[in-house]
């Protein structure tokens, strides 16, 4: 019997749906069942120590019959309200929900006083320093010569300090609002692409409420919200192809995978994720026009970094060496330092400026001996290897705020920070916890509706294209466990996952009251014969 090529090319595909859907699963149902076991969190203005306590198991169980019964109630609308009512009533939650987060993220812009520290004080004074002729962090050792990878995103900020204004933290802050507003919108028009369904629309604009971490997020001058907006972009992009094949909805994604990892570098995690799925989606449906538009993404994805570097160059007359090795990073990743598991501890530097002196081959040389001596070290002890990386990962996933206030709370510094009594400065203090009981309850709930989402909505003959950002999440989730550890990094992860966990709980309340009404039917029907037989 001949090779069935069609027949292979299907298999295969089903075999990418089915890889997606057990990875996940396994994934989140860890996730789930230790978020609702336990939670971290960290404090803001001390070290970077995430503390483990028990969580809170009726809270849960009640978040997660709350999320549920609303979907109920949701689904009952959708199957008995006239669609012109349904219509209004999505775009009417989603109004609201924008303006939730416009009234929280200006608020929390101007009573959190927060004031760019650390990494984004770099970038945002960087791209200040350039535009006064000073680029020194391009020199050898400086800032930006050894992190050549937030180039993209200085550039960017320099670009909008040349209309509004050198050192104008506030612009960039607005800036951060307007894609956190973006991001919302997205993941709605998302939704909308993969399901027409009322309750799923409704109970994600719902769920989006509750997402704090997005405003807490708005002052922190990084790429972090930006790239999830350009993420959701590339998503909703490939969904409009799928529904209408036009080439200018490819060539926004190119142009929006460019934009994601100029940004965020991280963001190579998405390119990863786009490359596969296009690649299974190209051979099942014989689609060289995607294949074509993934590349040119790709090419622009290089090509921008190359091109902002170069004109750098040109500019400053220093020279790109290609910054700390990222082998240093997944050194630093494999360490322990003071209980926190792979957390940052300055190990990069501190080669580079000592043992290497500045060079950067010698600082790979030495990340590879570090990063052997600690493999040795988990191949010697098992039991200590499962320790670290379980508590690495939970650190870093299982932290409903994602360090959101502990980069992002009151400045101290600043003199023109909040009121002692106000609930901008509480939230740094006494009301930190209330606001990390809600996202508590918020991260296991979205973890649940994720593994609804890949048991129920990944099938061996879904749409490989649908699930993009799924395969991202799945991507981000190995690449933190070998990577500096950040709760930070899974932020974006967490504000995809918004659609797809509302999608996975409107599948799975839909067959629960669907098997109820049959068991309901049934006995009706055994009542109605017993009665019969007893006249």
């Amino acid at each position: 019997m001949g090779w069935d090529k069609e027949r292979a090319v299907r298999n295969l595909y089903a075999l990418g749906n089915l890889v997606v859907r057990i990875v996940g699963c396994v994934i989140f149902l860890c996730l789930a069942r230790y978020s609702f076991r336990y939670t971290q969190y960290m404090l803001p203005g001390g070290r970077e120590l995430s503390v483990d306590v028990l969580d809170s198991r009726s809270g849960n169980i009640l978040g997660l019959a709350v999320a549920a019964g609303i979907m109920a109630v949701l689904l009952l609308v959708e199957r008995y309200v006239d669609r012109g009512l349904q219509y209004i009533l999505c775009r009417c939650s989603l109004v609201l929900t924008l303006v939730w987060f416009t009234v929280a993220g200006m608020w929390w812009i101007g009573s959190s006083a927060h004031i760019p520290v650390g990494d984004p004080a770099f970038i945002y004074g960087g791209a200040s320093y350039f535009i006064e002729g000073n680029y020194d962090f391009l020199s050898t050792g400086g800032y930006h010569s050894m992190h050549p990878h937030q180039m993209g995103l200085t550039a960017i900020y320099e670009l909008l300090f040349r209309v509004v204004g050198t050192y104008n933290y506030h612009a960039v802050e607005m800036l951060n609002l307007f894609f956190a507003l973006g991001s919302i919108y997205l993941g709605y028009r998302i939704l909308s692409e993969i399901t027409g369904s009322t309750a799923a629309i409704v109970g994600y604009n719902i769920l989006m409420l509750g997402c704090l971490p997005l405003i807490f997020y708005t002052p922190w001058v990084y790429g972090d919200i930006p790239s999830i907006f350009f993420a959701l972009l590339v998503e909703w992009a490939l969904l409009r192809y799928l529904a209408e094949r036009r080439n200018r909805h490819l060539v926004l994604m190119a142009l929006a995978l460019m934009l994601a990892l100029l940004v965020r570098k991280n963001s190579l995690i998405l390119l990863v994720a786009v490359g596969l799925t296009v690649l299974l989606h190209a051979l099942l449906h014989r689609d060289m026009r995607i294949v074509l538009a993934f590349l040119l993404g790709a090419v622009l994805c290089y090509g921008s970094y190359e091109a902002v570097w170069k004109i750098y160059e040109i500019r400053s007359g220093y020279e790109n060496d290609g910054g700390i090795p990222i082998i240093a990073w997944v050194t630093m990743g494999m360490m322990e330092n003071y209980g926190a598991y792979g957390w940052y501890n300055n190990y990069p530097k501190e080669v580079f400026y000592g043992e290497a002196a500045g060079s950067r081959e010698a600082v790979s040389a030495i990340a590879k001996r570090d990063l052997k001596k600690r493999l040795r070290a988990f191949a010697d002890d098992w039991g200590y290897a499962v320790h670290f990386f379980k508590g690495k990962l939970l650190s870093q996933w299982n932290e409903p705020l994602y360090q959101a206030l502990y980069f992002n709370a009151e400045s101290p510094e600043s003199e023109d920070g909040p009121a002692p009594d106000s609930l901008a400065a509480r939230l740094y203090g006494e009301d930190y916890f209330k606001a990390l009981h809600v996202c508590d309850r918020w991260q296991f709930i979205m973890y649940v509706g994720m593994l609804c989402y890949f048991l129920l909505a990944v099938k061996k003959d879904s749409p490989i294209l649908q699930h993009v950002l799924a395969v991202t999440i799945i991507g981000g989730f190995f690449f933190s466990i070998i990577y500096e550890a950040k709760a930070r990094y899974i932020f974006p992860y967490y504000v995809m996952m918004f659609p797809y966990a509302t999608y996975g709980y409107r599948l799975a309340v839909s067959q629960i009251m669907a098997m109820a009404g049959k068991h309901m039917k049934g006995r009706r029907v055994v009542d109605i014969e017993e009665g019969r037989k007893a006249a």
